[in-house]
């Protein structure tokens, strides 16, 4: 079959969408009730006699010379491969995945983009990958590849109307059938649907579907991510009877203690049309008839049981016709901003957030309905309360599981020209946002977003956002007075903060200073508009490698002061591509002529959704119920949630002499309670306790939390000749082992550095652990003592010169170490101060009692103190850029065995931070993927400090409390003993 192809839709300004429909409702309709009732949401569109699902193979045309795609394309002499549909045609073979944060792919013109000719050069100032500075590249091999998809489909009544639903394609769509053009498309994440009645015909239909790699919308859609091209979400082919629905809507509207609904459809053609509402006792049907194909209805004075996240109370609504019947589920629920303060049916609330892409290692943007509802479900596992679609709209599934499971969203539009400030020097956020000419682009997003969404603003859809690192303020302008004119929900959007507007509805911003969160509490930011309205960040703690640290900090602002409403974590769950052998690949590594590195690996989600410390100290972060020891057998229990009665939760206090106790709280949302729960018995002069939070109406544990009460920690042993088993090799000391084997300091003993963490980074993308990697150590003397050795040595770098002494002296139990570090010449801060042990890799099993996971000074309280046996590997985390990690905080002893010999390391007088690692930091500098994590040994690093992570990644640095002074002196002493 033959086809006159469209060659300048995709590059023609203006042209954003011909013969497409209107923008509408997402609903899924069903021929009777029972079959209606019978399908859940993740089903429901593949299991309607009235929906075709048009997944599955395709046949597949790629053009990596788009100058080669023939300008008539005939179907019966092109060769083609196949693809599975949806998919992401970088992760089928088709060119190859490519990452970059904030840039475009090619030359800056807007609207001018690449057509048949190859990329010319590109100017840039800014990157991972060329860090801040001015650059002209001409990329090799890149162009506006295509691809074309061919589908046949038998019709069996092509007198009915059919509409084809695209849900999801990158970047653009001419759609072609039977030989005949029929539309095209923007807007990849925005439904995109064509009538195709006119053009099928009974029996054997064929599909065209031209897909170029950009096209002019391509500017509005620089976000943070993998740039993948396809058909990435479900093709649905709709099979319509004249009495059947163009379009519903539900409206909910409060007064007083009740509620107005008011249910409207769209009809094909007029009819009788009846809309139900049923649930929690409520059961309601009316009837109207449809004039010029509207009808509507009206339900008054509602006595409901509100939804919200932590109540996700829903009630079904029927559309049903004589051919059709959809059906739906909406709660209700009041968002009302009144002065600088957001309520929720009439309350504050706190939004415990992340940021979501649609991310999946092996699909790229393809997330089936399993994938969807894993993610909602690892929300309300780890305490999460509200998901913002970063940056586009969600698989409309999303929201109704949102809707289901009890989260809120923050509905964000398609659109994002963060390129416009990497691309231009000075930088300039409002370049396109500004520019009149592009307003229909905008409001056509906008508008495809709020119709096909407008359901859930009565559930999930707590705010509506305008897009992304945008700017403005024209046509961002515009768009909010769209919105407002049609909905009562407040407008979202960070990136006022660039312009005149500064802020819509709420102030936002992103990955700012504690200080600048604490300044918005207290009214006294410069910007007004961050004062004078409800203020959210829309990212914070970037979770980014090891971390995010210090996130503590912002919670004890947050909850101090009602106009913060809270903020959303960037991100969720790492992007990376997954390969057979199991490893994983992130920008750089598929020959990307520009490229971000690893900053799309930052989720707090590994990309197979295993959760990274990151999820665990967030799940920390957002607990229900917070306790706080005030002395005197009392304690204050803080009820951190909206809409939750304390009595929801059950606490059990665990003593450390064995000794529980069980507290049911009373405390109110947002309220706080003192309870007397009388302290159990110092254990050898420690009393401590975990604290762990039941919720009673699953019987899950939702958090445990350590509280330190007391603490003591043994002294120095009387001294003693050296035990025979320690010896000095040159200005080592080694311990000989019974097998045969011996613990000794490694070659590089001190540890000043540590290998780079992602948030090790400061604002000009430089390694700030870089100037502590030039580390040299010489030796200065080695002394005999009456019952031991002193050992003097030199470390330097490029940031300072210090003196570090070391001695060992017998002991009636073992060995005491004490190592010291003094500055000779230094600024700045001294990133860490270890001791580092070498032993061999057969020494495996490690039993300690300290923090119970992967913990440093701002970030440490997600683990309690307890015991832990684990092995070495146990000991590190799996990043997918290996860095430091695993460190281990509060210390007491620590042991290690292979099996035959056992080592014990017993803190003395304060406790240690402890790293055991399988290779050396020295070797682990220079790790960039997970299969470089080759073993070496077993090597233990004893640490009086290693300073915090901080969120420097993107994001503030360490804060000042968790750093160290390189101008002080430290010390800090152990005992070793072998058995």
């Amino acid at each position: 079959m033959k086809y006159l192809l469209n060659k300048t839709n995709y590059h023609t300004f203006g042209v954003f969408g011909v013969n497409k429909l209107p923008g509408r409702s997402y609903f899924i309709p069903y021929p009777s009730l029972e079959e209606a009732d019978q399908v859940s949401p993740k089903e429901k569109r593949y299991r309607s006699p009235k929906v075709l699902c048009l997944n599955g193979e395709w046949d597949f045309k790629f053009y990596p010379l788009p100058s080669e795609l023939p300008d008539e394309f005939d179907t019966d002499k092109i060769q083609f491969d196949t693809i599975d549909v949806p998919s992401c045609w970088q992760f089928r073979g088709y060119d190859k995945p490519f990452y970059v944060n904030i840039r475009y792919q090619f030359p800056y013109h807007p609207p001018i983009i690449p057509t048949t000719d190859k990329v010319g050069r590109v100017f840039s100032w800014i990157g991972v990958d060329q860090k801040v500075s001015l650059r002209l590249k001409t990329p090799k091999d890149q162009y506006n590849f295509v691809g074309v998809y061919r589908k046949k489909i038998k019709i069996q009544d092509a007198s009915k109307r059919h509409v084809i639903s695209f849900l999801g394609v990158a970047s653009c769509l001419d759609l072609y059938v039977n030989g005949q053009f029929v539309g095209y498309s923007e807007g990849s994440h925005n439904t995109a649907e064509f009538d195709l009645t006119k053009f099928l015909r009974n029996g054997e239909n064929e599909l065209l579907a031209v897909v170029h790699r950009w096209c002019n919308g391509t500017y509005l859609e620089s976000q943070d991510m993998f740039r993948n091209n396809g058909i990435f979400r479900d093709v649905l082919l709709r099979i319509e009877e004249p009495t059947d629905f163009l379009d519903i809507d539900a409206r909910s509207q409060k007064a007083g203690d009740k509620y107005s609904l008011t249910l409207s459809a769209k009809t094909n053609e007029d009819t009788e049309v009846t809309f139900c509402l049923k649930g929690h006792g409520i059961e309601l049907k009316k009837s109207a008839l449809s004039s010029k194909g509207n009808a509507s209805v009206t339900f008054k004075d509602l006595e409901v049981k509100e939804w919200n996240a932590e109540e996700p109370n829903l009630y079904a609504i029927y559309f049903i016709t004589k051919s059709a019947v959809i059906k739906e589920f909406i709660g209700f629920k009041e968002v009302k901003i009144i002065g600088d303060k957001c309520y929720l049916n009439g309350k504050l609330f706190k939004v415990k957030g992340v940021n979501h892409h649609d991310a999946n290692p092996r699909n790229g943007y393809t997330m089936s309905p399993e994938d969807i509802e894993k993610d909602i479900l690892l929300c309300k596992e780890f305490n999460i309360n509200t998901i913002r679609t970063s940056h586009y709209p969600p698989d409309p599934l999303l929201l109704e599981l949102a809707d289901m499971h009890g989260l809120y969203i923050i509905d964000e539009n398609d659109l994002e020209t963060h390129g416009t400030f990497a691309h231009q020097f000075p930088p300039n956020f409002n370049s396109i946002s500004h520019n009149a000419k592009w307003e229909p682009y905008y409001l056509d997003r906008i508008s495809r977003l709020y119709e096909r969404d407008k359901i859930h603003a009565n559930t999930a859809i707590i705010m509506w956002s305008l897009g992304n690192e945008a700017g403005g303020y024209r046509n961002t302008d515009a768009m909010y007075r769209y919105l407002k004119e049609r909905s009562s929900l407040p407008v979202h959007y960070e990136s006022a903060i660039h312009c005149k507007a500064v802020a819509y509805d709420v102030g936002s911003e992103m990955y700012p200073s504690v200080k600048m969160v604490h300044d918005v509490g207290e009214h006294s930011r410069k910007q007004k508009k961050l004062n004078d309205r409800p203020y959210i960040m829309c990212e914070y703690a970037h979770a980014m490698g090891v971390g995010p640290g210090n996130t503590e900090a912002y919670w004890k602002e947050i909850y101090a002061y009602d106009n913060l409403i809270g903020g959303c974590v960037w991100e969720m769950v790492d992007h990376a591509i997954y390969h057979e052998d199991g490893n994983y690949t992130y920008g750089g590594d598929h020959e990307e002529w520009e490229h971000d590195g690893n900053f799309c690996v930052d989720g707090l989600f590994y990309p197979d959704r295993r959760p990274s410390v990151g999820a665990k100290i967030i799940a920390f972060i957002y607990r229900p119920i917070r306790v706080n020891y005030l002395g005197n057998d009392q304690f204050e229990l803080f009820n951190t949630t909206g809409f939750s009665e304390g009595s929801s939760y059950k606490l059990i206090f665990s003593f450390n002499d064995g000794r529980n106790v069980e507290v049911i709280p009373n405390a109110k949302p947002l309220e706080k309670e003192n309870v007397t729960v009388k302290l159990g018995s110092k254990v050898e002069g420690n009393l401590s306790l975990i604290v762990t939070t039941l919720d009673l109406r699953n019987n899950k544990e939702v958090a445990k939390e350590y509280i330190e009460i007391a603490s003591s920690l043994p002294k120095a042993p009387k001294e003693a000749k050296l035990p025979d088993n320690f010896m000095m090799e040159g200005n080592k000391p080694v311990w000989k082992l019974p097998n045969g084997k011996k613990l000794t300091l490694d070659e590089e003993d001190t540890l000043l550095y540590r290998a780079r963490t992602d948030n090790d980074t400061d604002p000009m993308f430089r390694n700030t652990m870089e100037p502590y990697y030039a580390q040299r150590i010489e030796n200065v003397s080695v002394t005999k003592l009456d019952n031991g050795y002193q050992v003097c040595s030199k470390v330097s770098n490029k940031r300072g010169k210090y003196l570090v002494t070391d001695t060992y002296l017998g002991t009636e139990e073992g060995v005491l170490c004490t190592s010291k570090i003094h500055p000779l010449s230094a600024r700045g801060d001294l990133p860490r101060f270890g001791k580092c042990f070498k032993l061999d890799e057969s020494f495996d099993e490690v039993h300690y009692l300290g923090r119970a996971g992967e913990s440093y000074n701002d970030m440490k309280d997600q683990f309690v103190v307890e015991e832990v046996s684990c092995n070495v590997t146990d000991m590190t985390e799996p990043n997918i850029r290996p860095q430091e990690s695993g460190n281990r905080m509060d210390c007491r002893y620590v042991t290690l065995s292979d099996g035959q010999s056992t080592i014990l390391v017993q803190a003395i007088d304060k406790p240690f931070e402890l790293g055991i690692k399988p290779y050396r930091d020295r070797e682990l500098i220079a790790m960039k993927h997970l299969n470089e994590e080759k073993h070496s040994g077993t090597y233990v690093t004893l640490q009086a400090f290693q300073q915090g992570i901080g969120t420097g990644a993107c994001g503030p640095a360490i804060m000042k409390e968790f750093r160290y002074s390189a101008k002080q002196d430290y010390e800090f002493s152990y005992l070793v003993k072998i058995d």
